[in-house]
Parts: C-alpha cells; sequence; structure tokens
C-alpha cells in the first residue's frame, strides 16, 4: 500500500515498461492476425499458450500453488467475493472486441476509445475501492489528468486517424472494451494479494479467458459455418503472444495494488505510446513514419501522471 498521493518509483518503472510490452504484444498479434485471417485466433492463441505456460509454473512453484489454495478457501468463505475471479472475462471481453472492431475501424480510433474508456472505468474502481489500493476519491486532478491522457492518445495517432463508416458507433464499442480493462485489473490485483503471488492471479486470469475465447471462438465458426484459416506460417516471434501476456497481466497484478488503477492505467499508456515510439523508429511497418504527433502525446501523456499522482514520486511503496 502507498501513502495517497505519492507514487513508488520501481512498480511505476514496471508499469511503464509494461505498457511497452503491451504495444509489442500489438504489433505480435497483428502480425499473426495478417496470417491466420481473422484477430480471433490471436486473441484465443495469446490467452491458451499463456496458460499452458502459466500451468508448468503452477506445477514447478510451490508458493503459487499454495496461493491458488488461499484464494479457494478465501473465496469459500466469504472473504474473497467471488466476482474478483473474473478478471480473465473482462480480458476475453476486450480481446473480442478488439478483433471485432479494428478491422473495421483501425487501430487508432480504437485506442482513443479504449483508453478513454480505460481511464473513466479506472477513476469509478478507484472510488468504490474494488481494487486492493482501497478508496481513492475522485479528485479535480485525477479528472484532468484522464482527460488529458485521452487528448494525448488523440494527438499521439491524429495522423492515423482515418474517416470510417460508423465511427461513432466503434469508437462507443471500444469505449466499453477500454472500461472493462478497469475491473479486470482491479480483480486481478485483490487475487494476486490474497495469493501473495501475481502467477496466481494471473492463472486465474487466463483461465477465465480461455474458456470465454473458446466458446465464443466456436460459436463464431458454427454461426458462420467456417473454419479458421491456417494460421502457420508466421515469423516465429509471432506466437509469442501468449508469452508477452502473461507477464503484462502477472507484472499488472503485482503492480496495481501499490499504484492504483488509475495511476497504473496512466502509466501504461505511457509505456504503449513510448513502446509504439520506439518500434515505429526501429523496425516500422510499410507506409508508417514517426511524426511530432507521437512525441507530443508522450509528454502530454507523462504530464497526466504527474498530474494524477499530485506529489513527487517515491522510491519505494508504503
Amino acid at each position: 500500500m502507498i501513502t495517497q498521493g505519492r507514487v513508488p518509483v520501481i512498480p511505476a518503472a514496471v508499469t511503464v515498461a509494461l505498457g511497452a510490452l503491451v504495444a509489442v504484444q500489438s504489433r505480435v498479434n497483428g502480425e499473426l492476425a495478417v496470417h491466420g485471417e481473422t484477430g480471433l485466433f490471436p486473441a484465443w492463441w495469446t490467452m491458451s499458450t499463456g496458460l499452458v505456460v502459466l500451468t508448468v509454473i503452477v506445477l514447478l512453484h510451490r508458493p503459487t500453488r499454495r496461493g491458488l489454495v488461499e484464494v479457494r478457501e478465501a473465496v469459500r468463505q466469504g472473504t474473497l467475493p467471488r466476482a474478483t475471479l473474473t478478471g480473465g472475462i473482462f480480458g476475453g471481453l476486450f480481446l473480442i472486441t478488439q478483433a471485432i472492431a479494428v478491422p473495421l475501424v483501425g487501430v487508432a480510433v480504437f485506442s482513443v476509445g479504449v483508453v478513454a474508456g480505460q481511464t473513466t472505468g479506472s477513476l469509478l474502481v478507484d472510488r468504490l475501492g474494488i481494487s486492493a489500493s482501497g478508496v481513492r476519491p475522485i479528485t479535480w486532478n485525477r479528472v484532468v489528468a484522464s482527460i488529458l491522457a485521452v487528448l494525448a492518445v488523440g494527438i499521439a495517432i491524429s495522423d492515423r486517424l482515418q474517416s470510417t463508416s460508423g465511427v461513432i458507433g466503434f469508437a462507443a464499442l471500444a469505449f466499453l472494451a477500454g472500461f472493462v480493462i478497469a475491473p479486470q485489473q482491479a480483480a486481478n490485483g485483490r487475487v494476486a494479494v490474497q495469493a501473495r503471488s501475481p502467477f496466481a492471479a494471473a492463472f486465474v486470469n487466463f483461465l477465465g479467458g480461455v474458456v470465454m475465447l473458446t466458446v465464443f471462438l466456436a460459436a463464431a465458426m458454427l454461426a458462420m459455418q467456417t473454419r479458421i484459416p491456417d494460421p502457420w506460417g508466421a515469423p516465429w516471434w509471432a506466437y509469442l503472444g501468449g508469452l508477452l501476456g502473461l507477464m503484462v497481466i502477472a507484472g499488472a497484478a503485482w503492480t496495481v495494488p501499490m499504484l492504483g488503477v488509475l495511476v497504473f492505467s496512466l502509466l501504461s499508456v505511457l509505456g504503449q505510446l513510448a513502446g509504439a515510439f520506439l518500434l515505429d523508429l526501429l523496425v516500422p511497418t510499410p507506409g508508417t513514419s514517426v511524426g511530432w504527433h507521437l512525441l507530443l502525446g508522450l509528454g502530454m501523456t507523462f504530464a497526466a501522471v504527474l498530474v494524477a499522482a499530485g506529489r513527487r514520486l517515491t522510491s519505494s511503496a508504503r
């Protein structure tokens, strides 16, 4: 737990790094979607391969197994709400929405909607005290920081925004997708604190996500009477989405209880923009250019973090 208004440096730095990993994961899943001709398969693959790795960790790591037992007992006794086990469902909803909306509206519009939903949801989750970090009131600086973050992302990707039919409807869908990220982070954080293991929280998250995505993917295939195109043949790194997702979810389960959901979200957005900048600079995709938009967005997001924190960073959690 941390003192209100103060942000511990190490968890903050880890969160920025996690955000950069999200940017890398988006590039990885995008490559796999091109070869599989659908965004649903990369989403399912991410959750499934992550669950496989986590299952190995659970089998080999006794503290994680013990943590899962403690979570089960806490839920049975009512000291840990059953709702905290639904992080994977929220994550699955996000991935399904992403797979449906991005091909139709583009990454840029989807990203703005997600950040708007994520910051709004984070404010509400912090206010209700759903996460392990406790109740954090909705103050003017937190509201201003949220608005600043949305503007920052909008400016950062403004050169990639394109007019798309039905853009308002898909932007609203993206908003809802971003909104559910906040309770996912809060739920996973609660499980991590109870289990004293971020890997236990990640296991619960990925298990729920795999079940949901498998059901949805099977239903979609039956409804459309189609089969998933052969996804094989992509570069080897295109299949690393699950490992990257595992690192992000486990890392978030560790940092959210110390930072609060809103500050975590803002730092994560900062990392995502920084990661996108480095990817565009070092390994750009065809037609990509690095302009002042992204640099200005990075600066504004950093300013949003400072506004939300309210006070100087601290070197350790309290």
